[in-house]
């Protein structure tokens, strides 16, 4: 589906469609204050920058948790754990090139630079969002991803968070007898690892008491279109398809934004 579509032009600056006012941290706060900021802004991504607001790093949730289970103090400065090595966008990069770069890449965002300094964010969001009124022609069947991973509700929250921080997937569907239970996200971890003040010994409960069972779900013959209007409404970033309460598959707006050209 061609950007032009949705009323976008792709030779238009990424700032056209960017968050210009973004979250960030600084590289010598802790890691706790970066919790808490995650939590209450509930983002998964958070550029760190210096004194002159340079972009010196990146953290995600994902790498918040897998510090987590190497016992990393989180008194420690953001510094010690953020990507260095960080992927982004020049403001004067245009839609077209930015929406490439962030496919090519498998990020689910860039931070948008100017002269080495923040001045915004891009996600798969942003640009997905633009297409719940645009008829695909497609169905959620054709893009899902099928048979994903899942982890059963009598796991504990330290082997499932385990399996989340080993597959990099942000989300795991909770299931039994092949029937879904829930879902657990990496903001349910962190949120209730923070509850727990941080000690290991509450990860030996069952996901299940973590999990959401309230679930987010699309029908598989919906029209792609149809499935990004119901994420706009939940405000997630991917949607379970169940039939008959078996768990078919998952579309999340990565499956979207490679349906973008």
């Amino acid at each position: 589906m061609e950007l032009e579509k949705a009323g976008l032009n792709r030779e238009s600056p990424i700032t056209t469609i960017g968050n210009l006012t973004p979250v960030y941290i600084f590289e010598w706060q802790n890691i706790f204050s970066l919790i808490d900021l995650i939590l209450e802004k509930q983002i998964r991504r958070i550029p760190i920058v210096n004194k002159k607001n340079e972009l010196v790093g990146i953290i995600t949730t994902m790498d918040i948790l897998d510090a987590f289970l190497r016992r990393q103090e989180f008194s420690d400065a953001v510094s010690s754990i953020m990507i260095r090595d960080v992927i982004f966008c020049e403001e004067s990069d245009s839609i077209g090139f930015v929406l490439q770069k962030i496919k090519l890449a498998r990020r689910g965002g860039l931070p948008i630079l100017k002269k080495k300094k923040l001045v915004g964010v891009v996600s798969e969001r942003d640009f997905v969002k633009y297409f719940d009124k645009v008829n695909f022609g497609k169905s959620v069947r054709e893009i899902m991803t099928k048979k994903p991973f899942f982890i059963p509700p009598s796991i504990s929250i330290l082997d499932g968070l385990k399996s989340m921080v080993n597959t990099h997937y942000r989300r795991l569907p909770v299931v039994e007898n092949k029937n879904l239970e829930g879902i657990v996200t990496a903001i349910d971890f962190l949120t209730y690892i923070k509850e727990n003040k941080f000690e290991f010994e509450a990860l030996d409960e069952p996901i299940n008491k973590i999990m959401r069972k309230e679930v987010y779900t699309i029908n598989e013959e919906a029209d792609i279109s149809e499935a990004i209007g119901e994420m706009k409404r939940k405000n997630v970033g991917g949607l379970l398809v169940v039939k008959d309460k078996k768990l078919e598959g998952i579309i999340t707006e990565r499956d979207i934004l490679e349906e973008i050209v």
